[in-house]
């Protein structure tokens, strides 16, 4: 008869089969998908990592993908699965819609943290000077505090480093691929939070892991990210 899938069975032979194989020769009309041990292994340790607060750097955890683990094991950083659009527009018809970061000609006071960890606060600043667009839409660190992801409400623009971050552990920088599933072609430009000049904030290109400024006026990709 049929197995069924859950189920352990003790299966006798007369004879070696070589080469056998359960997941790749076994197949159902009950449940044709299979998931391989390495597969459902890999997804029960995502699950103890997290249960435990013990991340590592890949796992889905807090509401996104951790990309940063402090020397403590149990803090770090997680970045959301998708760029933020909610309230994002299309002002250069570049073929996808963003955000403009602000605040041009204006110098934020607070807004120069580059480092990991200075995101958040970076985000609060530019808030609370009350920035506007010139070219219409909301900010794109008020659209990253008003972000609601997976059920948590606490995102923020991160700073360039931890911008750049996130390039090398779950971009294209990373040795396991782009697990973030960032944009890597069609203008793979995120903004940080950290502001370079009264004209000009810093951002990383996805591509390429560049790290460049530009005009604030400009309309650029958001992640957002939050901290456990």
């Amino acid at each position: 008869g049929d197995f069924t899938p859950g189920y352990g069975y003790q299966l006798k032979v007369s004879e070696p089969i070589e080469d056998f194989g359960l997941c790749g020769d076994y197949t159902t009309t009950e449940s044709p998908e299979i998931t391989d041990i390495e597969t459902d292994n890999a997804q029960m340790q995502n699950d103890i990592n997290c249960l435990t607060g013990n991340p590592e750097i890949g796992d889905y955890c807090y509401g996104g993908i951790v990309f940063y683990v402090d020397s403590t094991g149990q803090h770090g950083l997680v970045a959301a699965m998708e760029d933020l659009t909610e309230g994002a527009t299309d002002p250069y018809e570049y073929g996808f819609n963003g955000y403009e970061w602000g605040c041009y000609q204006q110098n934020i006071d607070g807004a120069y943290g580059t480092s990991l960890g200075t995101g958040y606060l970076n985000t609060i600043d530019i808030v609370n000077q009350g920035c506007e667009t010139e070219i219409g839409g909301v900010t794109a660190s008020q659209a990253a505090l008003d972000a609601e992801v997976n059920g948590y409400s606490d995102w923020y623009l991160p700073s360039k480093d931890e911008l750049y971050e996130m390039y090398n552990t779950i971009g294209n920088g990373s040795p396991e691929g782009n697990i973030g599933g960032f944009e890597s072609s069609l203008s793979p430009f995120y903004w940080s939070s950290s502001e370079y000049n009264s004209n000009d904030s810093w951002g990383v290109d996805f591509n390429s892991g560049i790290s460049y400024s530009s005009h604030k006026t400009g309309n650029d990709r958001v992640r957002v990210i939050r901290a456990f």
